[in-house]
């Protein structure tokens, strides 16, 4: 019998949400990412103790526009043994936004465009893991008129 597959990305769902006033080249602007946790699985946070579960991580995709530029801001995770790892692990098993802070290369010139991020994360129950999985996300930023190539600095 087969049975149905499940995949991280059916049990975690990410949206991404950027900026609504266009950003100066060399500026930062914040990334919200939403994770939407179905009941009875949870999201493994930053930062997780060697031997446990994939640590939750997100960067820019190489050759973009942006890169991630300082600390994420993600709310306290829960802390609590698990039985998956024989570990205390950290995790969200409710919907959970981060923010992303990106810095928007010097040299783009005015007008849209479209940054991808990369989410690397690990979705458990208190009896089955999946396997870390990598999920892109896109959205768009504008860069503002009067930045980009020969500016200043800034």
């Amino acid at each position: 019998m087969a049975a149905s597959t499940q995949r991280p990305s059916d049990v975690i769902r990410w949206t991404a949400a950027g900026p609504e006033a266009p950003v100066k080249a060399g500026g930062t602007a914040p990334i919200r990412l939403a994770a939407d946790i179905d009941p009875g699985w949870h999201l493994y946070a930053f930062n997780q103790p060697t031997g446990g579960p994939r640590s939750l991580e997100v960067t820019a995709v190489k050759g973009g526009p942006v890169v991630v530029s300082a600390k994420i801001d993600a709310p306290p995770p829960k802390v609590a043994h698990d039985p998956n790892f024989n570990l205390e692990t950290r995790y969200y098993d409710e919907p959970t936004t981060i923010t992303v802070p990106v810095r928007i290369a010097t040299t783009e010139s005015p007008g849209a465009r479209r940054v991808s991020l990369e989410i690397v994360f690990q979705a458990c129950t208190e009896r089955l893991c999946l396997r870390p999985y990598t999920e892109t996300v896109t959205i768009d930023i504008t860069v503002a008129e009067g930045s980009g190539k020969g500016r200043g600095r800034s």
